[in-house]
């Protein structure tokens, strides 16, 4: 999850290398990318000076946000153990089966997005996709993996890069969508109104909302319009070249050639199946609020206390700060955004409560997928190194 709720909070988010053009001749066959842009250079296993740094990174991060901040504001693990195992076999059944539901809804993105993608590839994409960026944490290398294997089930190059490519984009914005919709949800219960931090929450509900609002007006005049795609191209470009001036840099992105890159390559996935792709990653941030609330509710924390909106609005804001991702791997800060949340609605005598609420939803959203992914991946390529090679991910990238 990162937030990867992510998404998701906690999932790498980043959109994947840029889709190959599509060709007349050959629908199926991608051009010679530059190095390093293309799929299979995304996909290619990072550095082992890169794999120590950032596995040390995640230990460290685990370790201060666990064994430092969060006995330091109070949690106290002998009671957390407890609140588990208090937990009834029916309570561990119920949750388990929200879990699975929120996988099997977190995957239909990706069915929204690749046509023909089978209903139960969807969550077996999106657990790959969470486990494999959870564990070995690496930018976008976990999307490279996930694209051999859908390669490998027999989609065809373009689709296949292009939804994966658009996942992240489709993530992001059912991110910034949320915040809006809870603090409108809490003002209208009147759970707002005593809330110390109404002000910042509505700040950052309001920012998020503008953002999002802005993002989905650009990628739908760019995808409409070849003329705004050119105008916005050379504003853009004129914009980054002024400011890299500024830093006494030389040289600046091509901004106008990714404008145009964007509308070529991913314009149709958008214009045909953007609108039903958002609609799932919404509900998809739905269905992880419900076993949110429902592991709170079994660990102890009641609904006078920490009602269903405050849930909502909560997680809401949490996914939005934790679209910059703040830890590899996203673990250890939504747990601690979290349960800082909550308590300072609910009061400090809930800590403990929280927190193992807090544990048992990220369980299902962060933890399990990890040994699923890897014995996914191990069915989905059996017959074949479990990670691909770079002859395989080169050949793959060809069609």
């Amino acid at each position: 999850m990162s937030d990867t709720g992510v998404g998701p909070g906690d999932v790498t988010v980043a959109p994947a290398a840029p889709p190959p053009t599509p060709s007349d001749a050959a629908p199926d066959a991608a051009p010679d990318a530059a190095p390093g842009t293309d799929p299979a250079s995304a996909a290619a296993p990072p550095s082992r000076r890169a794999a120590l740094m950032r596995s040390g990174l995640i230990v460290a991060v685990l370790v201060v946000v666990f064994g430092i901040i969060l006995p330091a504001t109070g949690v106290n693990y002998k009671e957390v153990i407890a609140a588990f195992q208090a937990l009834t076999p029916d309570q561990i059944v119920i949750i388990t089966a929200l879990g699975a539901l929120a996988w099997l809804v977190s995957g239909l993105v990706f069915c929204a997005l690749i046509p023909g993608l089978a209903v139960l590839r969807g969550p077996t994409s999106w657990l790959i996709l969470s486990g494999i960026g959870a564990s070995v944490p690496f930018g976008p290398w976990n999307m490279g993996v996930l694209w051999v294997v859908v390669r490998g089930w027999g989609v065809a190059n373009i689709p296949a890069t292009s939804g994966i490519a658009l996942y992240g984009v489709v993530n992001i914005l059912s991110r910034l969508f949320l915040p809006l919709f809870a603090i409108i949800t809490l003002a209208i219960t009147g759970d707002l109104a005593g809330s110390s931090n109404a002000g910042r929450a509505w700040t950052i509900a309001i920012i998020s909302a503008v953002v999002f609002v802005v993002a989905v007006g650009l990628i739908i005049a760019i995808v409409r319009s070849e003329r705004i795609a050119d105008w916005l191209g050379r504003t853009g470009q004129r914009m980054v070249g002024w400011l890299m001036g500024r830093l006494g840099r030389k040289g600046a992105p091509d901004v106008d050639g990714a404008i145009h890159r964007f509308r070529d390559q991913l314009g149709l996935v958008i214009r045909q199946r953007g609108a039903a792709a958002l609609g799932v990653s919404v509900l998809s941030q739905f269905a992880w609020v419900l076993v949110l609330t429902v592991a709170l509710r079994m660990c102890g924390v009641p609904a006078d206390v920490l009602d269903a909106g405050m849930v909502f609005g909560v997680y809401a804001l949490v996914l939005v700060i934790t679209i910059i991702p703040l830890s590899p791997g996203g673990a250890g800060v939504p747990e601690l955004l979290f349960i800082s949340g909550f308590t300072a609605i609910a009061g400090e005598q809930w800590t403990a409560a929280i927190t193992a609420g807090v544990f048992l939803y990220r369980l299902y959203f962060w933890f399990v997928p990890i040994p699923l992914a890897w014995i996914l991946l191990k069915l989905a390529r059996r017959g074949r190194s479990m990670l691909p090679g770079t002859a395989e991910l080169k050949a793959a990238a060809r069609g």
